[in-house]
């Protein structure tokens, strides 16, 4: 009668105890909003090969708060334009968002978001970019997740450039690694 009563203990305990081990990966990949705008500079290099595209700006997003960015693109002339690159999107506080994305351009007639130093007349290119989240620090540390960038390149002569956009998509909340 002992080992049926210690059985019908141990395998209830056992159930639970699995539960709650392959439960908490699952809780980890819980993902919430990630969305928000920016403004910045676009500086194109196409001395190098091939070109690049460096992309300084700050904005203001749902997780990070205020936050700079720091995405560096390398140029593909295909058919649409495009580029790959990786993106860094850093709170205030130095706690940041990696991430790896690709992306296509086209001309389009204005930007839906404001360019500091636009004038009537202007070209302008709408860049889309699919990100995919590598990995972070500090609080996201281990995050996951995927977000879609619209951006408007300011395309007038020279090397610097006006841009301004947004970004929406989801991740892993803050801390949902750890």
């Amino acid at each position: 009668m002992k080992n049926t009563t210690r059985s019908n203990i141990y395998l209830p305990m056992a159930a639970m105890i699995l539960t709650a081990a392959l439960a908490l990966p699952a809780a980890a990949q819980h993902q919430v909003p990630f969305k928000g705008m920016f403004q910045g500079i676009d500086t194109v290099d196409v001395t190098a090969t091939p070109p690049t595209i460096t992309t300084f700006g700050t904005g203001i997003g749902t997780l990070v708060g205020r936050f700079s960015l720091n995405n560096i693109t390398k140029v593909t002339v295909t058919s649409p334009p495009g580029g790959t690159g990786r993106g860094q999107w850093i709170a205030a506080n130095g706690d940041s968002i990696d991430t790896e994305f690709a992306g296509t351009t086209e001309p389009v007639d204005m930007p839906t978001c404001q360019i500091v130093g636009a004038q009537p007349g202007d070209r302008y290119l709408q860049v889309t970019e699919e990100h995919k989240v590598t990995g972070g620090t500090g609080r996201f540390a281990g995050a996951q997740g995927s977000f879609t960038v619209t951006r408007y390149h300011h395309a007038n002569p020279g090397t610097t450039h006006g841009v301004c956009g947004s970004f929406t998509g989801t991740i892993t909340p803050p801390g949902a690694a750890n």
